[in-house]
């Protein structure tokens, strides 16, 4: 197996919805998203897939977290779901996939940091 990845980042605000049922207050991160593409093969051009086509896509879907309150988002706002790393990681996931087309390759995996040191991934 290959894989690539490219790496973005954006800044957002979010709160969570405590165990105990109370909120937390709204805070922000300085985001780090890493996605993930992956091939049995490589193809003709002996790339998974080329970098420029993952990176445009990254950045289009994370321009749409930045700079908001992702409990704010359309992704989280009507749902009762919170805008944890983890949720976050799987909406960016679900919207990379809509857009990605490869003959070659599959989006595999997309990973959040939402600080240096703590990261969710959601992968298929």
């Amino acid at each position: 197996m290959y894989e690539v990845t490219v790496e973005d980042e954006f800044s957002a605000a979010h709160f969570l919805k405590l165990y105990d049922g109370f909120w937390e207050k709204r805070h922000g991160h300085n985001w780090k998203v890493a996605v993930t593409a992956r091939a049995k093969k490589l193809d003709s051009m002996g790339v998974v897939t080329d970098f420029e086509r993952l990176r445009p896509l990254l950045k289009k879907v994370l321009g749409q977290f930045s700079e908001i309150s992702i409990n704010d988002h359309p992704d989280f706002k009507n749902e009762k779901r919170n805008p944890s790393t983890e949720n976050i990681a799987r909406r960016i996931y679900d919207r990379l996939k809509a857009e990605f087309r490869s003959k070659n390759a599959r989006l595999v995996k997309v990973a959040v940091w939402e600080t240096p040191d703590a990261c969710a991934t959601y992968s298929r």
